[in-house]
Order: C-alpha cells, then sequence, then structure tokens
C-alpha cells in the first residue's frame, strides 16, 4: 500500500490502451479494409498465385505496372491468409492496426534512449500514440507496408543508438536486421532508415567503433536486401525507383504547404506543437540537435511523406516540454520528474491533455471510418463481376480530386476483372515526369458536370471507354462535387449515346452504345 506510483509506466499503459483502441476503431466499425489497398490485395494475391515467387508484374488495372514494391508486408500477408483461417481482406482490416499498436512500444523504447528521462520518453508515447499522423496511414488497408515499415523503423533506430554508445555484437545483428526489414517492407522507411541512421551515427557514433559498426550495417543491410533489389534492377532498371522518386514535389510551394493550416487536423495539433516548440528550448537549453535536425531533414528530404517521421522526433520534443510546463506550475525540480507528478495540478495538466489528444484522435477516427467501401459499393460491384464481361474499360466519376484517397477507384480494379482508366494508384512506378499532368487531367475529369465534358475529357486524352460509374451523393450533400455529380447523372440519363444498366441509391453504371 505504501508503494509509490509509478506514472511512467502507467502513462505507457495509457498509451498502448488507448492507442489500440484508436487504431482498432475504424476496422471494429467498417468491416472493410479502410481507404486504399487495393492494389497490395492484388499483389499478395498475385504473390500466393506465383508460388510466392517475385511476379515480374503485378495485374493490378492490367497496366503493367512492375511488381517493385518492397515486398515483406505481402510475404506476412499472404503467410496469414494462407496459414489461418482468414481472408485476405481480413487481414489487409486487422493486421494493419495490429503492427501500428506495437510501433507504440517500439517508439517509447527509441525515445528512452534519447530523452533525458523515462517519465519523458512515457509522456512522449502518449502524444504519438494519440496523434492522427501516428495512425491514420497506417491503419489503411495499404498499412500492411506502412505499418511494417515504421515498426521496423523505430526497432532498427532503436539498436542503433544503443549501438553508438556502447557496442555489442547482439546490437549490431539486431540493427542489421531490423535495417533490412525496414528496406524491405515500404520505399518511404527504406529513405528514412538511411536518413535516422545517418544522424544516429552523426551525433552518437563518431568514433573508432562507430565508423566500423556504420560501415557494418550499411553494408549487411545491402546484401541481405540484395535479393530483392538485385531481381528489380534485373528486370526493369532503375526506372521504377526513379519514377517512384518523382512524386514527391520537392518545390517551394510543397515546403510552404507545410508551413500553413490547410484543414481539421492542422488545427488539432496546435496544443502537440506548442509542446514540442517548449521542448525544442529545452532541449537547445542542453545542447542537444539531434531531435530538430532529424525533423526538419525529414520534411527537407521527403515533402510527401516526412511529416509522419517528423512526427517521431516532434512527439519526444512535446513529451520533453510538457514535463517541463509541468515542473513550471508546479514549481518542482524539473531534474526530478517523479517529484513533478506528486503535484495534484500537473496530474491535472498531463492528464487533461491526455483527454484532449484521445478526444482529437477520435475525429480522426471518425473521418477513416466514413473512407471506406460500404455496402452498396459491394453491390454494385458484385454485380459488374456478375454481368460485364471481363476486360472492360471504365471510367468512375466519384468526385473525389485525389483518386489514391478514393476507396472507389482504389478498390475497383481490384474486386473485378476490369479496367479503370481513372485509378492513379501504381501508376507512380510508371509514369515519371508524366504522373502529376497526369493527375491533374484525373482531377479536371472528377469535376466534369455533363455528358459533353466527358467526351471532351476522352477524345483530348485519347481515352476509349466501355463503361462510365457516376456515384450518388446524399440528398443533404450541397457541396460543388454534390452537385456536379447529380447533373452529370442527368445529363447521361439522357443521351441516346449511353445506357442505363445499373442503378441503387449509390451509383448508377451505364454502357456506351455501339
Amino acid at each position: 500500500m505504501n508503494r509509490k506510483m509509478d506514472w511512467t509506466m502507467l502513462f505507457l499503459f495509457t498509451a498502448l490502451l488507448f492507442g489500440a483502441v484508436v487504431r482498432f476503431m475504424p476496422a471494429v466499425s467498417n468491416g472493410f479494409p479502410l481507404n486504399d489497398g487495393g492494389m497490395f490485395y492484388t499483389m499478395i494475391r498475385d504473390l500466393q498465385a506465383n508460388h510466392y515467387i517475385l511476379p515480374q508484374f503485378t495485374t493490378y488495372n492490367f497496366v503493367d505496372i512492375p511488381f517493385a514494391y518492397p515486398p515483406l508486408g505481402f510475404y506476412i500477408a499472404a503467410s496469414f491468409s494462407s496459414l489461418l483461417p482468414v481472408s485476405d481482406l481480413q487481414t489487409l482490416l486487422w493486421l494493419p492496426a495490429l503492427v501500428n499498436t506495437f510501433a507504440i512500444l517500439a517508439f517509447y523504447k527509441l525515445a528512452e534512449q534519447i530523452l533525458p528521462s523515462r517519465m519523458s520518453a512515457s509522456l512522449a508515447a502518449l502524444v504519438y500514440a494519440l496523434s492522427s499522423r501516428a495512425f491514420l496511414w497506417q491503419v489503411m488497408g495499404g498499412g500492411i507496408t506502412r505499418s511494417f515499415g515504421m515498426l521496423f523503423l523505430l526497432l532498427m533506430l532503436w539498436q542503433a543508438v544503443q549501438l553508438f554508445k556502447e557496442y555489442s555484437h547482439k546490437k549490431l545483428a539486431l540493427t542489421i536486421l531490423f535495417g533490412v526489414c525496414a528496406v524491405l517492407s515500404h520505399p518511404q522507411t527504406a529513405l528514412h532508415a538511411v536518413l535516422g541512421g545517418a544522424l544516429v551515427f552523426l551525433f552518437y557514433g563518431r568514433n573508432k567503433r562507430g565508423i566500423i559498426s556504420a560501415l557494418i550495417v550499411g553494408a549487411g543491410v545491402a546484401l541481405l536486401t540484395a535479393p530483392w533489389w538485385a531481381t528489380v534492377f534485373l528486370r526493369h532498371g532503375f526506372e521504377p525507383f526513379l519514377s517512384a522518386g518523382q512524386t514527391s514535389q520537392r518545390t517551394l510551394e510543397s515546403y510552404l504547404t507545410l508551413l500553413r493550416f490547410n484543414g481539421l487536423g492542422d488545427y488539432i495539433f496546435i496544443p502537440t506543437l506548442l509542446f514540442a516548440l517548449l521542448g525544442v528550448w529545452v532541449t537547445f537549453k542542453r545542447r542537444g540537435f539531434f531531435l530538430v535536425t532529424w525533423a526538419a531533414l525529414a520534411y527537407l528530404i521527403d515533402p510527401r511523406g516526412g511529416d509522419g517521421i517528423a512526427l517521431l522526433a516532434e512527439s519526444m520534443l512535446a513529451g520533453m516540454g510538457l514535463l517541463k510546463l509541468s515542473a513550471w506550475i508546479s514549481r518542482s525540480d524539473s531534474d526530478q520528474p517523479e517529484g513533478v507528478m506528486m503535484k495534484r495540478v500537473s496530474q491535472i495538466l498531463i492528464f487533461g491533455s491526455a483527454f484532449y489528444f484521445l478526444l482529437a484522435a477520435s475525429i480522426s477516427d471518425f473521418q477513416l471510418i466514413n473512407t471506406s467501401l460500404k455496402p452498396e459499393d459491394i453491390k454494385m460491384i458484385e454485380w459488374v463481376n456478375s454481368n460485364v464481361e471481363d476486360g472492360q474499360t471504365f471510367l468512375l466519376s466519384t468526385g473525389r480530386e485525389f483518386s489514391m484517397s478514393d476507396p472507389m477507384q482504389e478498390w475497383f480494379p481490384a474486386l473485378t476483372k476490369q479496367r479503370s482508366v481513372t485509378t492513379l494508384q501504381g501508376l507512380e512506378w510508371t509514369l515519371s515526369d508524366k504522373f502529376f499532368p497526369w493527375h491533374e487531367q484525373l482531377v479536371s475529369f472528377q469535376h466534369c458536370v455533363d455528358l459533353d465534358c466527358v467526351t471532351s475529357w476522352s477524345v483530348a486524352n485519347g481515352v476509349d471507354y466501355d463503361y462510365l460509374i457516376v456515384t450518388i451523393p446524399p440528398k443533404d450533400d450541397e457541396s460543388g462535387f454534390g452537385k456536379s455529380l447529380r447533373s452529370l447523372a442527368l445529363s447521361t440519363r439522357a443521351s441516346d449515346l449511353h445506357e442505363l444498366v445499373y442503378e441503387s441509391k449509390t451509383a448508377l453504371v451505364f454502357k456506351v452504345n455501339e
């Protein structure tokens, strides 16, 4: 009864508990993989069909996309559905959330090595666990690669910091192993494994032993990943990787976008940002520059996906800032974090902040729940499978500008044996510098309000199509896209050149008359 409260473990337990809740809640509510993952679903099935030997191309959308994606997540998912009584779709629904929950603990172990106290590490884990950028894209269907990539990146950096602080053969072997898994999981985590590993070496390993260890790690990762990257290079050369690398815009406008508040999620993040700024002051006072350097370089090198990596450093800074603020308001010695928590005002601040983080994460969950195929969408796809000859070309007017966050665009070619011209997913591996111009064309198509616009777009882009699908928004949707979809539906209904062959409350399918 006289034992002191272990606040560090309490905060870590809170992070793991509520972190798991917000990660699994969208899957529980939906029952279908969230948002994206259609291409990965096809690649998993391609791998199974090819007896777990890497195919040269994926069959997704019938556009000869090289099977160049890091394949570890596909192998794990394919093995799950082969060895356990679960389908590939169930694996894409549940496994990303589970792996991303494990990443919270891995993050804590890394923070424990970098931050000055276990208390600040546990507070950082609480911030990270309930930050939407830590789980939104990780728990989606496409998280079957992203979640593994983040988990192994964290584990690699955790071992690398320990390796450079105090060498051992075990730490060297684990750093190489986790580095290999990070590279084989996701292209962006491969990039950030190199960046993070280099920074850890520069800040923690600048000695003879550190240099030797860094060279061995680099050589070991390169050698053990060679069966994959050498196979891809021999089949396709460097072109797929060069093409994919061009989808991250490095322009002044893209960097300025990072400094703007463009949506609800950015405004919700403001308290975390304020804690992080206080953490910057604390770490600069201690003459520590690793976290700030890491966050800045992550944004500079990878404007498209660097925010998820920068969040790692920002969460650690926020943990330090939250602890420092608690010490200030309780007038405690900041060098004794356990003493800080003896003050009731500090407890109110930290638990109040945790409640806010949980509320913010729940709002993001609600948005994610609404970004998935619904039962009516599945019925329409089943109708296409039963009534449309394989190999037809479709245009999908869904009212979403960015097709990579449009579940219908992503999943339609994965669940049918049809081609969707308006699906962008996968083309980052083939279009190179034509990727963004084609993206702009797809955006313009989604703004079409009548059939004349669709016809003009089709002619201008040399696109012949057999079917046009127009999704129908809810009656209370008075947005610009809602109105344009209804207008396009009415215009196509009145056309003699298109025959309405399927109708539901949420979608119309038109066949082009010959």
